[in-house]
């Protein structure tokens, strides 16, 4: 419209001042539509905006027989303004440009109008003008809210979907250990209880057959015992009920003296437990560990003195099972030997040390947790 009026004017002059501002008009607006595709390249911000300068210039100076110079100034400057805060957004550099087109249309304006009038139409200028670039800086205000509601929507989609990928993974590996636990829980319960009963059975037929009926009916009880404590510790391990013993010592002497009645062996306990500070689950794995061991020695060591050593003392907890069998090959242990595999298993996840010693002399089995 701007450029139509500056034309009308201009055309009681003739045609070339009409087409001299129409090519300029039109070299104008090209330069817009050309600065779309270029504006991220510096150098052409060189020459352009020096450019778009100079066109400004030669159009205000136009000979218009009415005031649409100064019109004409306002408009192109408030376009560039509002084009670079379109292309640069609420940036420095939407900033610089518009501080340095906003000096150019000053020095314009008091060339045009002179002193007189100069604070007036500034004034004017700012008032419309203003109220335009408010606007588009309100306006790219809320495209910056939008475009980080997107990317927060986007960031969390991602992190759901690697929750999701995480908690697949931990019900993998939560799976996996309550396997790993599970098949230990029922090793230590019904392997180790009906292996008990197997040997009980064995002296029971031993002693029927020298007649001695006694000692015979002694062991079948114990065997009645043994058994529903094994049926009991198989319930609780099934249902992961199983609690933690709560005077250590007992349960320690229980284990032993019931490897003393099953076996007739020898053994020694060396027990002190003072100011327990350990963690339920370490003292119910130094129990298994303990249990295992004795099983071992039980149906393997053929051995005739055992010595169980086992001190608790504040954070630390020493577990040793000694006895003077056979012995055997460690490096040599088969896939199914699950009571070595269950008990290294527990010392790994108390984050204790196992050490299994063994030699034509016997075995020796340590297990220390809190110190090395």
């Amino acid at each position: 419209m701007i450029g139509a009026l500056g034309i009308r004017d201009l055309w009681r002059l003739g045609l070339f001042p009409v087409l001299v501002f129409l090519g300029l008009f039109l070299l104008h607006v090209g330069l817009f539509w050309s600065n779309v595709r270029q504006y991220e390249n510096p150098r052409w911000w060189f020459f352009y905006y020096p450019a778009q300068v100079i066109l400004i210039v030669a159009m205000v100076n136009q000979p218009f027989a009415s005031d649409i110079n100064l019109t004409l100034l306002g408009s192109s400057i408030l376009c560039l303004i509002g084009e670079s805060l379109g292309l640069f957004g609420n940036t420095l550099r939407a900033m610089y440009l518009g501080t340095f087109l906003f000096t150019f249309m000053a020095v314009m304006l008091y060339w045009q109008v002179g002193q007189d009038q100069f604070w007036f139409a500034l004034s004017s200028m700012l008032i419309n003008g203003g109220f335009i670039v408010l606007l588009m800086v309100m306006f790219n205000q809320q495209l910056i809210e939008r475009q980080k509601a997107v990317e927060l929507a986007e960031s969390l989609e991602s992190a759901n979907a690697k929750l999701a990928a995480y908690n697949a993974k931990i019900q993998s590996l939560t799976l996996q250990n309550e396997r790993q636990r599970m098949a230990r829980e029922l090793h230590d319960t019904l392997a180790q209880g009906v292996a008990g009963l197997v040997l009980q059975l064995e002296a029971i037929k031993a002693h029927l057959a020298s007649d001695r009926k006694e000692r015979a009916a002694e062991i079948v009880e114990q065997s009645i015992a043994r058994a529903r404590r094994t049926l009991a510790d198989s319930r609780a391990a099934i249902d992961n009920l199983r609690a933690v013993p709560v005077n250590v010592a007992d349960v320690v002497r229980e284990k032993v003296e019931t490897f003393k009645q099953s076996t007739g062996v020898v053994c020694e306990v060396e027990l002190s437990v003072t100011e327990n500070q350990l963690a339920p689950e370490v003292i119910d794995h130094a129990m298994h560990i303990l249990s295992e061991s004795l099983t071992n020695i039980s149906r393997h060591a053929q051995a005739t003195q055992v010595k169980v050593k086992f001190i608790i003392q504040n954070q630390t907890l020493e577990l040793e099972v000694r006895d003077n069998g056979k012995g055997f090959d460690v490096k040599q242990e088969t896939k199914g030997h699950y009571g070595l595999v269950g008990m290294r298993e527990r010392a790994r996840l108390t984050g204790g040390q196992l050490a299994i010693e063994s030699n034509a002399n016997g075995t020796c089995v340590q297990f220390v947790v809190g110190r090395v």
